[in-house]
């Protein structure tokens, strides 16, 4: 096998998960935020909230996680930037949005409406 270059490491895919803000009907309703992320291990950790406090949080691991706290920018410069890179240099590149309805995907694209 080959020596990787640079460019190369950066042309994988990639799992990034955001955790987005809770919607005003979920605020309004008195739901409770049972996830959290931890940008620097990369890790999202789910609490089961009908389980006994004992129960620990199940914890999950990507390539990069956004607590629900983020910036569209700080978004944008971790998982757009190196993509729009490459395809300026010449390559393809896309950036491919997935989950279920209302979990966030529109927001994590497109951000707040102003």
């Amino acid at each position: 096998m080959g020596q990787q270059t640079k460019k190369n490491a950066t042309e994988a895919i990639k799992v990034i998960v955001r955790i987005r803000p809770p919607s005003s009907k979920e605020v309004k309703d008195g739901r409770r935020i049972i996830t959290s992320a931890n940008s620097t291990l990369g890790r999202i950790e789910a609490n089961n909230p009908t389980a006994d406090k004992s129960e620990p949080p199940k914890s999950f691991t990507f390539d990069a996680v956004f607590e629900q706290t983020c910036t569209q920018k700080e978004v944008y410069d971790i998982v757009a930037v190196p993509v729009v890179q490459s395809v300026l240099d010449g390559y393809n590149g896309t950036i491919f949005a997935y989950g279920q309805t209302g979990a966030g995907k529109t927001f994590s694209m497109e951000g707040i409406p102003v």
